[in-house]
């Protein structure tokens, strides 16, 4: 058993540490354009690598459960296809006994997926939408990009061209209000220019050729039209709020739980804080899940149908992440309990699992 325990062992962290980095590169890579996007306009190279290194924590939590459901269906799709877990039982070694060290990397990969996603990836997210908006205050030119949406503070700009001199062309801006959950104007220019005020600490976004429509409370949505027109953000005031009232997605659960309890006795719906706190959970238990949803499919296929068991088991895993994370967007529906709902998949998977592994267990 012993030399069985260390040949399964061996084999299972090889193929998890290559397949966590093969899909870490790959999620990563996506990012890293933007990075040197970011470089050949003028960020600095060390900025953008933090940016790059603050986001691994976010994407190991959902490569090591892809990893564990890799390396199940690989390995033990090839031991079942060779006769190999037949010739195992014959012998009269359990299903168990030749699953134990997977159930104990799975275990160790779960507690490290729980503290990635309760502490570690919303802290560094946190971080890196910090760096992110620092960066943009103190070089918007550089951080403005073409074709996609800019956001400076309450203020989201849209360009169509960048020139020289932090000139921009063909612009839209939704300005908001201080909560950012409503328009307050929306403002369309021919040209304009970025400065950057570092000694009062203000961004101004000087707009020419202007056309502004008004959304706000109880004024007519009137049409403006001018020459010239000046967008001003307090870049130090908005970094110190960022600092202090963080996005809920930015909180460690021990913050969530301490801002769930602020909020009960303030009367204050928790709906959103719950979600978020259930969803760290959740998610950081889907490495055994993920175990629970391969094995079966692993040792009841062929050798050819391994492909098949890989395109079904990456179709419900996707299913898993889809769905829970579908649910994280119905905080604001608290009467259907979200935080309730997006259990649904663990439970559902682990226990199928659990069925078939036991029907497995007894043919």
């Amino acid at each position: 058993m012993k030399t069985l325990n260390l040949y399964v062992t061996k084999n299972l962290l090889f193929i998890i540490a290559a397949a966590i980095i093969i899909l870490t590169f790959g999620m990563v890579g996506g990012n890293m354009i933007r990075v040197f996007q970011l470089v050949a306009a003028g960020i600095p190279l060390d900025n953008a690598l933090k940016f790059a290194v603050y986001i691994l924590p976010m994407v190991f939590s959902f490569t090591i459960p892809w990893g564990i459901l890799i390396a199940v269906l690989l390995m033990f799709g090839k031991m079942s296809a060779d006769n190999e877990i037949t010739a195992m039982r014959a012998c009269g070694i359990s299903i168990f006994q030749i699953i134990s060290p997977l159930i104990i990397l799975t275990f160790v990969l779960t507690i490290i997926c729980i503290f990635l996603q309760s502490d570690l990836s919303p802290h560094f997210m946190g971080k890196a939408r910090m760096l992110v908006k620092f960066v943009g205050f103190n070089d918007p030119s550089a951080f403005i990009t073409p074709g996609q949406s800019n956001d400076l503070g309450n203020v989201v700009i849209y360009v169509k061209n960048k020139g020289e001199n932090n000139t921009i062309r063909d612009i839209q801006v939704f300005k908001f209000d201080n909560d950012r959950k409503n328009i307050e104007q929306d403002i369309t220019a021919s040209n304009g220019i970025v400065k950057v005020d570092k000694e009062k600490g203000t961004t101004s976004v000087i707009l020419y050729n202007y056309n502004i429509i008004n959304y706000q409370k109880d004024l007519p949505k009137d049409r403006i039209y001018g020459k010239e027109f000046t967008i001003t953000v307090n870049v130090e005031r908005e970094l110190n709020e960022m600092a202090l009232s963080r996005r809920i997605d930015f909180l460690t659960y021990k913050e969530l739980i301490g801002r769930i309890i602020l909020y009960k006795k303030a009367g204050i719906d928790t709906t959103e804080a719950e979600v978020t706190l259930n969803l760290m959970f959740a998610m950081g238990l889907s490495p055994i899940a993920f175990l629970l949803l391969g094995f079966p499919l692993a040792i009841r296929t062929s050798r050819k149908e391994t492909s098949i068991g890989l395109f079904v088991s990456i179709i419900l895993s996707g299913i898993y992440f889809f769905f829970i994370i579908a649910c994280n967007t119905l905080s604001s529906y608290p009467k259907l309990c979200p935080q309730i709902l997006l259990w649904i998949p663990n439970i559902v998977y682990q226990i199928g699992g659990l069925y078939f592994l036991y029907r497995i267990t007894k043919r």
